[in-house]
């Protein structure tokens, strides 16, 4: 999505009403910690929850969790399919995001953001900074915090940082969704670095804690047709689509997989006969 999303969000963003109190209120704390909830929960072509979250922001009754949870939604909406940032996203978000800091300049959980956007921005030096800052002066730990350092390390291309980070971020998880989606930031990062079979091994693990999960199907289907199992890839594309059969990228998946087996896809037993 990235460039055409942002486009699209920025005039709605600018006509939405913000009211509240200009300091960080529990009241407002709590829904700015939904409303991250709800935007990490988005995928690209899930743009209701994502208009969700903004509307989970408008009643936080508090102003730098409000501009804050907005800067977050768009750094969320500027990653664009292909990897990458888009540039004037990132720039929006740190615009709301400075509005959330003239207000509450000492909320580690708004903070963070700056940290992430440098490293969307490919700044590194910079969100190290920050990162370390923000550790050195927070006395409580805190799971967002540690997730910039799992996006800092990722970005660093060090493998063996992103998986420490990771297991110290689940320490901080509070609920499930978080766990699973550590869970999804650990095979993605094996699939990163070739390690396939680990990643497969790690959404298979989260496919017993969320079964009706397409997006998990889809990407365990993703990492199993990378690893050239067309058997098990198809299989689990069936079930993505069957949990939501208007599934774009499950279907583009369906697409390729018939490429690679032939049109007659009654006849994968042939194909895969002699495989384990």
């Amino acid at each position: 999505m990235g460039k055409k999303l942002v486009e699209k969000l920025l005039p709605v963003l600018g006509k939405l009403r913000w009211v509240g109190s200009e300091t960080p209120t529990e009241q407002g704390r709590r829904t700015y910690g939904v409303s991250l909830e709800q935007i990490d929960s988005f995928r690209g072509d899930d743009i209701p929850t994502l208009v969700g979250a903004l509307r989970t922001l408008q009643t936080a009754a508090s102003l730098p969790f409000a501009y804050a949870g907005v800067a977050y939604a768009l750094l969320a909406a500027s990653q664009e399919d292909g990897g990458g940032y888009y540039q004037e996203g990132l720039e929006a978000a740190m615009e709301w995001l400075e509005r959330a800091q003239e207000l509450a300049p000492d909320e580690v959980d708004i903070n963070m953001i700056e940290g992430l956007v440098y490293i969307y921005n490919g700044r590194l030096a910079d969100a190290r900074l920050i990162l370390d800052y923000l550790h050195q002066n927070s006395p409580l730990q805190s799971y967002y915090l540690n997730m910039a350092e799992v996006a800092y390390w990722r970005e660093r291309g060090d493998l063996e940082q992103t998986l420490a980070w990771l297991e110290q971020t689940e320490q901080t998880a509070v609920n499930v969704p978080q766990r699973l989606r550590l869970k999804f930031k650990r095979a993605e990062c094996y699939i990163e670095f070739g390690q396939l079979d680990e990643a497969i091994d790690v959404y298979r693990e989260a496919t017993h804690f969320d079964n009706e999960n397409a997006w998990l199907w889809h990407s365990l289907s993703l990492a199993y047709l990378d690893n050239g199992d067309y058997k098990n890839a198809k299989s689990c594309n069936d079930k993505a689509l069957s949990l939501r059969p208007d599934f774009p990228a499950a279907h583009e998946v369906e697409s390729v997989i018939k490429r690679k087996l032939g049109s007659d896809l009654l006849g994968l037993g042939r194909w895969f006969g002699g495989r384990r």
